[in-house]
């Protein structure tokens, strides 16, 4: 009886969310923007594994009574339960009402952060009119009172007594169970909002996502930015930056024979030059430095791949205390390489060999303009041998290049990251043997590009999402762990040279933007690195680590601890520097 009770509430919990999923389509059929019929279906088949997750959580306390009921002759479940199912009948009624009205007007999936207006109801319903507020509430009492009854329903009055006390082991395999469904499988990643994204049409992503399990997990993310690092008067943080971050679309140089070229950029995971500053470690890297524009000063703006691919996509500077992608809200109106290509007409794809759903990357790349995302599950389940995924010789093939043109695609590898177990042993180093086993996949893949009339036009670059240890006991935030190479190659290259210029890999997105006769405008903190005005400027790059980062200026280097809020070495000028970097920083992130 007990399990079958179980399985009814988890039935009418998992029926209700997808009622709701097809309400909120009905509802807001106008932002559909041309999702075909079988992809808004497709929604209902996407979103389950985050409405099991939910259904899941939800029936923690239930199962917990469960279990206390075996030790009472009679038992009145409905009647202890009933408050409790009040309280998730009004939470699941107010949050899908409110999420299904507000997209209508806003065109964005309602989270934890928009709960500041609870504060002031008034701001929270200014976008509706009176008739729909009032509307608006008596439509959720009406759910409130039906999911009341469907709960109510599915729960018998009483129980009685086990007569043995292993009739209680059920418990055991049901709650292993249900933990399974609230971290949503045995995947690397946790159940997070971009297990919903599968689509290019953004309608079917919002649709799939069960707004409950979104205002709950973004509950914990929520962090007031615009209050962090904030140490001065505005005006004096303009006077300190000057016009470091201006945008400067003119070129001291033109690295490029073609003014559209497809663009190939490839994110080697891991690769600083600690790690692939030797050619017995990475040969292929270095034969491509002498045929391309190897930018030899360049530094990461974070520690991880997750903060990494957003300084390498939406030229951001890194936050020491936070990630983006794991903010929703924010990560959504970054700026990024993506979006500025799809609306200049080019194709915008990337490809993960693993889990692309982990710290909800899915989400983050559909919402910043690659229309299609690849990752692990869209290889056959043999070639996933690695403890990340698929193998980087599996990644670097001819088919990730799209057949449409002009095109942009990116690919992100996998194999150079920790238990470092790949498919070739030529170096006794473990570590640096798996580089080696990147670098020849790597020039496996270029050098059978350059075969193909492809490479003519083909614009190669490879970039790091950010550096690694290379010495015994080395902590990530050494300045030099944060070095690493930035290669632009390719047929569409002009010719080989060096670019010496300090900067960072959140400079991409401006530079090629600029190279492309594009407007780097939308990027606060991407610097065109070969604009004429660059030099003249204060010249420094920023690597942020766990509540510290680094500052590198031309004439050296200062660790800022950001919980002491102290600069080693000690240095006045520099850290008022990094405070005014910091408060630019967290106030336009904040401002997303």
């Amino acid at each position: 009886m007990r399990i079958k009770t179980l399985l009814r509430l988890f039935a009418t919990l998992i029926l209700m969310f997808v009622t709701q999923k097809v309400v909120f389509m009905l509802f807001n059929l106008s932002h559909a923007d041309g999702a075909p019929f079988l992809s808004c279906v497709a929604s209902l088949w996407h979103g389950l594994r985050l409405d099991i997750a939910t259904a899941c959580y939800l029936l923690l306390l239930p199962t917990l009574i469960l279990l206390v009921s075996y030790f009472f002759k009679r038992f009145p479940l409905r009647k202890v339960l009933m408050p409790y199912y009040i309280l998730v009948a009004i939470i699941l009624a107010l949050i899908f009402v409110a999420d299904t009205i507000l997209y209508s007007f806003w065109g964005a999936k309602l989270d934890a952060n928009d709960l500041i207006y609870a504060a002031k109801p008034r701001d929270m319903l200014a976008s509706l009119p009176l008739w729909a507020t009032l509307l608006a509430f008596l439509v959720v009492g009406l759910i409130a009172f039906h999911y009341y009854r469907r709960l109510r329903h599915a729960t018998p009055k009483e129980l009685g007594q086990a007569r043995h006390f292993w009739h209680c082991l059920w418990v055991l395999p049901t709650v292993a169970l249900m933990f399974l469904g609230m971290r949503g499988g045995l995947s690397e990643s946790t159940a997070n909002p971009s297990y919903a994204y599968f689509s290019q049409h953004p309608f079917c992503n919002h649709a799939a996502l069960n707004p409950t399990f979104n205002i709950f997990h973004s509950l914990f993310k929520v962090q007031d930015l615009s209050r962090e690092f904030q140490t001065m008067p505005d005006s004096e943080v303009d006077a300190l930056l000057g016009d470091a971050f201006a945008p400067d679309t003119t070129l001291a140089d033109t690295l490029l024979s073609t003014p559209r070229p497809n663009v190939l950029l490839i994110i080697w995971e891991g690769a600083g030059l600690g790690m692939v500053d030797s050619d017995t470690v990475a040969p292929n890297l270095h034969r491509y430095m002498q045929e391309g524009v190897y930018f030899s000063n360049c530094y990461a703006n974070s520690y991880r791949t997750d903060r990494g691919i957003v300084s390498v996509l939406s030229g951001w500077l890194g936050l020491p205390t936070t990630t983006l992608v794991k903010r929703p809200d924010l990560c959504r109106n970054l700026p990024s390489i993506a979006s500025s290509l799809r609306n200049a007409g080019y194709a915008t794809k990337i490809a993960y060999g693993g889990d692309i759903d982990f710290t909800n990357m899915r989400m983050y790349l559909s919402e910043t303009g690659f229309t299609t995302v690849l990752g692990g599950d869209a290889f056959p389940s043999a070639l996933y041998t690695s403890a990340w995924g698929v193998p980087d010789e599996h990644l670097l093939q001819p088919a990730l290049i799209p057949s449409e043109r002009p095109f942009f695609t990116a690919a992100l590898t996998l194999s150079s990251h920790e238990p470092w177990e790949v498919p070739l042993h030529r170096l006794d180093d473990y570590k640096r043997n798996a580089f080696a086993y990147t670098d020849s996949c790597l020039g496996a893949f270029i050098d059978g590009l350059k075969a193909t009339p492809l490479w003519d036009s083909l614009l190669v670059v490879i970039v790091p999402d950010h550096g690694i240890p290379f010495t015994e006991g080395q902590p990530t935030s050494d300045v030099a762990v944060s070095r690493i190479p930035m290669l632009w190659m390719g047929g569409a290259v002009r010719q080989a040279k060096t670019v010496d210029r300090l900067c960072s890999q959140s400079d991409l997105a401006a530079t090629l933007l600029c190279q492309l006769g594009l407007s780097p405008e939308a990027f606060p903190f991407s610097r065109n690195i070969l604009g004429t005005k660059y030099l003249e400027r204060r010249q420094f790059a920023m690597h942020s680590d766990k509540n510290c980062l680094n500052l590198v200026l031309p004439e050296g280097h200062w660790h800022y601890d950001c919980i002491s809020r102290t600069l080693q070495p000690a240095d006045s000028a520099n850290t008022i520097l990094v405070e005014a970097l910091l408060q630019r920083l967290y106030q336009t992130t904040a401002a997303l």
